[in-house]
């Protein structure tokens, strides 16, 4: 019986050394007891059947307070001393009847507190406990003592391979959760890095756009509207394009006369006027102080001649304050293929249009005009 208890005991102690969980710690009990039992029944000193129920009892107990005291460490000693202590002061009075009756009530109270653990574990230990209750059989010999030992095993093997199963089947599970968890995961930072990127390219995209606008006017600054200019040259989509390059006649008197701000308010009421006639297609920008430029896709030089007089009746007629304007105007690629070049033509036609006394539209290219 002592060893039954080092046995016992150095099953406690594993179970804690390597962080075991609640079934295998209860299976290595079990294991090891019946291993020493089987040698003790099988040797010469047979163990007796109050000795068998005490050992019964001892277990049980070490669940029950198991259950309510997770400190393995502290469970392992205390079934050690406790169990040393009960066999060397058990009463000899003390019959078999009275420790069966014990195992009784400790069984029923073990069924009651792992009602609601899993039904596997609570079933194998109603089996495992209620085959003690065989040796109430009579006559009591080794041999029905060795079978009811087998038939424990048996009961053991069988929740041995029912758990591994379930590690298995759990094991399984846990590895394709984790699998869809990783692609999920992995999905989830591509969507979020796709998202920031286009909110980069979005947030570029209006810096680059703020960058290339006049604050005053609203309209594109001069980077902006050259900028526009260039990508029509190389666009070989496009194959031909005008410019309509005008500024303010007496800009410079009415900011003498009036002051700077209502020049500022004559530039915004030009640029009001424009966008309310500009085709979607075409842009239109500050080329600096103030003049202007107008970008007509796909207009011939007649076109532009037409579409910049519509420009400048609209001007005349609703600006705040009063004011005309004079326009030039050129055409790609007759009148050049580079910026320098384009913009040389129309404001010769500007200069033009001053000479003849602005408030008017010029062409000086070599388009012939019919």
């Amino acid at each position: 019986m002592n060893i039954l208890l080092i046995a016992h005991s150095g099953a406690f102690f594993i179970s804690n050394i390597t962080n075991s969980k609640e079934n295998n710690f209860i299976l290595k009990s079990f294991l090891f007891s019946i291993i020493f039992i089987l040698y003790n029944t099988l040797g010469d000193n047979f163990i007796s059947v109050g000795l068998f129920y005490l050992y019964e009892i001892l277990l049980i107990s070490l669940f029950i307070i198991n259950y309510y005291v997770k400190t393995r460490l502290f469970t392992s000693l205390l079934f050690a001393l406790g169990s040393i202590f009960l066999v060397n002061t058990l009463p000899v009075y003390i019959t078999n009847i009275n420790l069966l009756t014990v195992l009784t009530i400790l069984l029923i109270f073990l069924i009651l507190i792992t009602r609601k653990s899993e039904k596997y574990l609570r079933n194998f230990l109603l089996i495992y406990f209620l085959s003690t209750y065989l040796l109430q059989l009579s006559p009591i010999t080794s041999n029905i003592f060795l079978a009811i030992m087998l038939l424990k095993m048996f009961f053991i093997s069988i929740f041995i391979q029912y758990i591994t199963q379930r590690y298995k089947k759990k094991t399984a599970e846990d590895y394709k959760k984790l699998i869809i968890l990783e692609e999920n995961f992995e999905q989830k930072v591509k969507m979020e890095a796709k998202k920031r990127t286009i909110s980069l390219e979005r947030l570029n995209e209006k810096a680059l756009e703020k960058a290339k606008t006049d604050k005053l006017t609203s309209t594109l600054n001069k980077d902006g509207i050259l900028g526009k200019i260039i990508q029509y040259i190389h666009d070989k989509r496009i194959r031909t394009f005008s410019l309509l390059f005008f500024d303010i006649d007496n800009f410079k008197g009415i900011n003498d006369k009036f002051g700077h701000h209502v020049g500022d308010k004559a530039l915004k009421s030009l640029a009001l006027n424009v966008h309310s006639l500009k085709r979607d297609e075409d842009f239109f920008g500050r080329y600096g102080g103030d003049e202007f430029i107008i970008l007509l896709k796909d207009a011939t030089t007649e076109q532009a001649l037409m579409i910049a007089d519509r420009y400048r009746n609209s001007i005349s007629k609703n600006s705040s304050p009063k004011f005309t304007v004079s326009m030039g105007v050129s055409t790609y690629p007759n009148d050049g293929k580079s910026v320098d070049a384009l913009l040389q033509t129309a404001d010769l036609g500007l200069y033009a249009t001053k000479e003849d006394g602005k408030d008017g539209v010029a062409y000086k290219g070599v388009n012939k005009i019919y």
